[in-house]
């Protein structure tokens, strides 16, 4: 954790005025790595859709498609998931920190791989009705995984605030804070399923199971309103209570930058949203694996942590990068093999798997991050670095 030493020249927190930002001492990584963290996403999603509306149609859905395979393999959103599960290798406290927690995550990921072998049944019983379904489940979610983490990062930079001296958010924004994933999560899951993606006659929703068009594309504009009275209501109570964590307030704007573009243009905030979430779980992953002291003698160091991450993600990043030569990245969540490899086994059983990891990896995460359970917030907050 950053620490500042007292300054006379500088005032506390608690005695600026209200509207006012303070940076020292609050950053939840580091300047750098908090920067790289909001800028990378957005950086990478507007030069990408840029270098997309200068190509011709047919090659400007490719860029789009081929930045959204960048979010999922290289920004981490799809390959991060294998780290839950190297953390608890590497610091087993993470998975014993509940008496019942070990046996309920066994049970529950393999139940989570029963799951994906039953998608890869599917697959070969109606692979037009395993497209349906696995566009459903990994939309709706993934979307909540996605969204908690944010909630997630919120809590830990008014956690940060609190230890540096800022007041304690007053009540609104706690209220605000709850309604966070239920409000975003309704309205993201409107726009994707049931709005028009645009006002062009005839167009379907931007993930089409076969539903029709039961809203409009006028309906988005009730969305967007909703969308900004919310986060209107947010940033003038953060700036109107006295100072706030200005990493926070740099935050919480990235996140409705993303949310706000996903419903907007949902093909790219399908590149800045899950672009963000693999990189917020790249840096917690790589927190949470630090040695800390009193923790048992262990053979990974420091510096071996982020070699270790890589060496974890290469077998995802492998198959994402077989779909990507075979036919390209896939328009969604699950990339789609070449048709003339459709009825290959063990490709099909190797994506299946990976499906099945990451149901295992949202069941397992809904364990560990339950910091309402005093066992689990004790040992989380100390791998966080948030508490000896």
């Amino acid at each position: 954790m950053m620490t500042s030493s007292p300054t006379a020249a500088l005032p506390s927190p608690s005695a600026s005025p209200a509207g006012s930002l303070s940076f020292r001492g609050l950053w939840l990584f580091s300047p750098r790595q908090d920067a790289l963290l909001l800028l990378v996403p957005l950086t990478f999603t507007l030069l990408t859709w840029i270098a997309a509306t200068l190509l011709a149609p047919p090659v400007s859905g490719s860029a789009n498609r081929m930045a959204i395979w960048t979010a999922q393999y290289l920004l981490g959103n799809g390959t991060h998931v294998v780290l839950t599960f190297l953390l608890f290798a590497v610091h087993r406290d993470v998975l014993r920190a509940e008496p019942r927690q070990p046996l309920q995550i066994l049970l529950g990921s393999l139940g989570m791989l029963g799951v994906g072998a039953l998608l890869f049944a599917l697959y070969y019983v109606d692979s037009t009705g395993y497209a349906y379904v696995v566009g459903v489940l990994f939309n709706v979610f993934g979307l909540h995984h996605i969204l908690s983490q944010c909630k997630g990062f919120w809590a830990l930079h008014t956690l940060r605030g609190s230890q540096a001296g800022l007041a304690a958010p007053v009540p609104l924004e706690r209220r605000l804070q709850l309604l966070f994933v239920p409000v975003m999560l309704t309205l993201v899951l409107v726009r994707l399923f049931f709005v028009a993606e645009s006002s062009l006659p005839g167009d379907t929703p931007y993930l089409d199971i076969h539903q029709g068009t039961p809203l409009p594309h006028g309906a988005l504009a009730v969305l967007l309103l909703v969308w900004l009275g919310y986060f209107g209501l947010l940033f003038r109570t953060l700036l109107r209570s006295g100072a706030a964590s200005g990493p926070k307030v740099l935050y919480l704007l990235t996140v409705a930058v993303a949310t706000g573009l996903t419903l907007v243009a949902p093909a790219w905030g399908n590149v800045m949203l899950p672009g963000l979430h693999g990189l917020e779980y790249y840096l917690l992953s790589a927190r949470m694996m630090e040695p800390r002291e009193g923790d048992p003698p262990s053979r990974v160091s420091r510096a071996w942590v982020w070699p270790l991450m890589v060496l974890s993600m290469l077998p995802l990043l492998a198959l994402g990068v077989v779909h990507l030569v075979i036919a390209g990245p896939a328009h969604g969540t699950v990339s789609a093999a070449a048709t003339d490899l459709k009825s290959h086994v063990v490709l099909r059983g190797l994506t299946t798997l990976s499906l099945g990891v990451v149901l295992a990896h949202y069941f397992a995460d809904a364990l560990i991050y339950r910091f309402r359970l005093p066992s689990i917030r004790r040992v989380m907050m100390r791998r966080l670095g948030f508490s000896s």
